[in-house]
């Protein structure tokens, strides 16, 4: 239901302040990660943890991409 919310407010009038908002959050997730990687994770936390920087560059792209529509 989220993403769906997400979709309409990207397609609003107010899409602009809707993709600084929602990007700023994963701009977040991302510096808290990379944070975490780095500071040192357990073995079985850091393989959940492996593709999920890749994972947030991919859901940016995909916020740009649907501005773009």
């Amino acid at each position: 239901m989220e993403l769906l919310e997400i979709e309409k407010e990207l397609a609003g009038p107010e899409k602009a302040a809707a993709l600084e908002k929602h990007d700023a959050v994963l701009v977040a997730l991302q510096g808290r990660l990379k944070d975490a990687l780095r500071t040192g994770l357990p073995p079985g936390e850091f393989a959940k943890c492996e593709g999920l920087d890749e994972a947030i560059v991919v859901a940016r792209k995909l916020l740009r991409l649907q501005i773009k529509e």
